[in-house]
């Protein structure tokens, strides 16, 4: 008899109503074809734990709810549920404003059952406001540091096929083997980003391995797109997406990339301070840069001297692709819209 795989799923809260949060749970527990436990992460979100109060002391239900005292930012959060997750299960990532079609998981789990390259599994996410345009199948990034998520935006069109190599997995919604974030496989989430970009270096620290994530475009999901980071504001969230590239590409890219990333982006934002918008965000960007830049050269020296993928190949899953969203809207851009970058 065929055994049912087992599935630890990561929910991080922070800004999300009850609604969300519960559409978000239920539609995990609602999830046929597999075993799975929920582990809810209630971040020290601004509602001060209302959201998932509905969830205390029902762990005999599938839902174990862990409360942090201090958010330390998304990858903090899901470091701290995985600590909970139950030994052997793989590991789902889903954030609290998305909801899964109920097969959705365990196609997931098919896709990891027999090439152990295949360390993670991307599904086809689909923008809950707009259910024909694709959030994420993915990531990618540009030699220049951008990084966004794989087709976001565009009329799902069969673009991508079942089974084939992404970058790697969005956050927002990905299944990974049992081993994934162990020290013997790609290792722990990064904390030092915070928000935005941990999903990109732990894809391109995989890559450096040879460890592959593949697109499962049969197995859907809906994301309310950010419903739970924008109270941040757009200055805040530019940057914090400014910083962050800086970092990943000094942590990750060879050395005369990520020098040639650090001069043209200090170009790119001496000429904003001047011009605006964002002025005082622009400094605060590079300045916590430099700061945090001593921290990523010593993980640096920590990652495998020689990569399984060369550097083009990576930059090359982005060609063709624009981020064909609008985030003052949070909607996908129409055709003479103006994409936005750096999501």
């Amino acid at each position: 008899m065929t055994s049912i795989p087992g599935v630890t799923a990561v929910v991080v809260v922070h800004g999300s109503d009850a609604t969300t949060v519960r559409s978000c749970v239920e539609s995990l527990l609602s999830s046929t074809g597999i075993d799975i436990h929920v582990v809810l992460v209630d971040n020290a979100s601004p509602d001060g734990g209302t959201a998932c109060a509905p969830w205390r002391g029902r762990d005999a239900d599938g839902v174990h709810l862990l409360t942090s005292s201090h958010n330390g930012g998304f990858a903090a959060g899901v470091n701290i549920g995985l600590a909970h997750r139950r030994r052997g299960d793989m590991i789902c990532l889903l954030n609290d404003d998305a909801t899964v079609e109920s097969t959705a998981i365990a196609k997931l789990a098919a896709a990891l059952t027999d090439d152990r390259s295949v360390v993670a599994a991307a599904p086809r996410v689909m923008l809950a406001a707009q259910p024909d345009r694709v959030d994420s199948i993915g990531v990618v990034i540009r030699a220049n540091g951008e990084a966004f998520n794989a087709f976001i935006g565009q009329h799902w069109a069969d673009q991508i096929h079942n089974g084939a190599d992404v970058l790697g997995p969005c956050f927002g919604a990905a299944l990974f083997r049992a081993d994934a974030f162990g020290a013997t496989s790609v290792g722990p989430i990064d904390e030092r980003y915070r928000l935005y970009y941990e999903d990109v270096d732990w894809s391109l620290r995989a890559q450096r391995m040879g460890l592959r994530t593949v697109a499962v475009t049969d197995a859907v999901v809906f994301h309310q797109h950010a419903a739970s980071t924008r109270l941040l504001g757009e200055p805040a969230r530019y940057e914090l997406v400014q910083r962050n590239l800086l970092l990943c590409a000094a942590k990750n890219f060879t050395p005369g990339a990520a020098l040639r990333v650090w001069g043209s982006r200090i170009v790119v934002q001496s000429k904003g301070i001047i011009k605006g918008p964002y002025r005082a965000e622009r400094v605060r960007s590079i300045a916590r840069a430099l700061w945090g830049l001593p921290s990523v050269l010593r993980a640096r020296r920590h990652l495998p001297r020689t990569r399984a993928v060369d550097e083009q190949s990576l930059f090359a899953h982005s060609a063709g692709l624009e981020p064909n969203f609008d985030t003052d809207t949070y909607r996908a851009s129409d055709e003479t819209g103006r994409p936005q970058t750096g999501l």
